[in-house]
């Protein structure tokens, strides 16, 4: 594990440096990391983070929902086969997917499958937020339900919030 960034660290990197530490905040969307990187320096962690919110959502609609298509199956094969990114396992993790019962595992993915059939793209939610597996089941059960305009707003909102979380793990706020 790296140490955390200072905000003097931060402003001094080049922005190659920065793409390299920031090219997954947005999972698999490296191009995030190098808009943003124009921006350098930043006055504070949080202007960082909301540079890096306005930049996904001035995004055209073909873009967020690549970006969202770029989100592993939660409880899904890649877990299974040990393929998620480094920070989609953590994650995962922290929500205790990667623990789960064959029978939780089996609602998981049929709910998965179902939402995936609906939108197109896989159920993005903040697991590290909504980290109780009830949690995760009623969020994708009540989701399903949306319409597809719906789904795409609130799955770049729950991506915004996976982007925030992963900033702050590379950053000292102290």
């Amino acid at each position: 594990m790296r140490s955390k960034l200072t905000l003097e660290q931060l402003n001094a990197l080049t922005p190659n440096e920065f793409h390299k530490v920031f090219e997954n905040v947005v999972e698999c969307w490296p191009e995030a990391a190098i808009f943003c990187s124009a921006m350098l320096p930043f006055k504070s962690f949080e202007s960082m983070i909301i540079i890096f919110e306005n930049y996904l959502q001035r995004l055209s609609d073909e873009n967020k929902l690549r970006i969202l298509r770029l989100h592993p199956d939660l409880a899904g094969k890649l877990l299974d086969s040990h393929q998620l990114t480094e920070e989609s396992s953590f994650e995962q993790a922290c929500a205790g997917l990667d623990k789960l019962t064959p029978e939780d595992k089996n609602r998981l993915t049929t709910l998965n499958e179902e939402y995936k059939m609906k939108f197109g793209f896989p159920f993005v939610i903040c697991v590290r937020e909504a980290s109780k597996f009830d949690a995760i089941l009623k969020g994708v059960s009540e989701r399903v339900n949306n319409t597809p305009v719906q789904e795409l707003e609130i799955g770049l909102g729950e991506v915004k919030k996976i982007c925030r979380l992963r900033i702050l793990e590379l950053v000292n706020k102290l």
